[in-house]
């Protein structure tokens, strides 16, 4: 049975998992738009910034999913998965033929309402009347529409040209050698010729290393002054730290998914087109 509670245990793999990749507690707050007492508190202990156990648990374990551990996320049993099973169905009538027709029923079984026998006589027969009449209007209506379009000649479409896509230009892709895990494999990282640089801004951390964190999962290429190079494959809310000598340069197909740490901060990409960037330390 899943555990419905956030251990202290856990508490001390969260901030063990957020001190190894160098981030803030106030920087994991802002990323997943809590409080820093709710981080403080799944880390320390305490439960006042939170409204349940079971919100906490989860909040728990999103965060940790973030650094990558190995667990699922929290899910309560909705409101019609714990509503108990009734022993007999309650059938309710929707229609409004339905229940006219049950009353009826019901009056002209009861012998002292039998002067309603012919009034409901009279209405189930002009019921029956007005849905023939209906029926009948609505299959002349469709021969009328389907003769009218038998008539008109078809009308010949029109396809527009299609138009030449820019072709981007393409840098010339460099073949290294890089290792994912202990096994050594070829990689082609785009390195540009003129990257877009940044430098960090009142750094708070040393710039020996780079924190990444992956918004909807790809892979990227980090790589340092001295060509130490690493293919990260992240998945979604994946996490992984780079160290090595700055300056890096780093590079990816769709860059503007993933967030970068340095030096303390979150880096600004000046546009959401940016593939190569180089980092220099402050």
């Amino acid at each position: 049975m899943t555990k419905q509670v956030w251990l202290p245990v856990d508490g001390a793999m969260l901030k063990k998992l957020r001190e190894d990749s160098g981030i803030e507690q106030s920087t994991l707050a802002k990323i997943y738009a809590v409080s820093n007492s709710h981080v403080k508190q799944l880390e320390e202990g305490g439960e006042s910034s939170f409204y349940t156990p079971a919100i906490k648990l989860a909040t728990g374990r999103k965060l940790l999913m973030h650094f990558g551990a190995d667990v699922q996320p929290f899910k309560e049993k909705s409101a019609q998965q714990q509503m108990p099973e009734l022993e007999t169905p309650v059938v309710i009538p929707t229609n409004r033929f339905a229940i006219t027709y049950s009353v009826i029923l019901e009056l002209v079984k009861n012998k002292k309402y039998m002067h309603f026998q012919y009034v409901g006589a009279g209405v189930l027969f002009l019921g029956f009347v007005i849905l023939i009449f209906y029926f009948s209007k609505t299959q002349i209506e469709v021969k009328a529409v389907n003769q009218i379009a038998q008539s008109e000649p078809a009308t010949p479409m029109v396809t527009s040209p299609v138009q030449a896509k820019a072709i981007e230009p393409i840098t010339t892709p460099s073949k290294e050698v890089a290792f994912k895990g202990n096994k050594e494999i070829s990689v082609e990282c785009h390195w540009g010729k003129e990257p877009t640089t940044l430098i960090g801004n009142q750094p708070t951390k040393p710039g020996d290393y780079v924190h990444v964190v992956a918004n909807m999962g790809g892979t990227i290429c980090v790589k340092d002054a001295v060509s130490n190079l690493q293919v990260l494959q992240l998945k979604s809310a994946q996490s992984q730290t780079v160290r090595g000598r700055p300056p890096f340069e780093i590079f990816s197909h769709n860059l503007n998914e993933f967030k970068l740490f340095y030096q303390g901060h979150l880096l600004r990409l000046p546009r959401n087109d940016i593939k190569n960037i180089t980092l220099k330390e402050q």
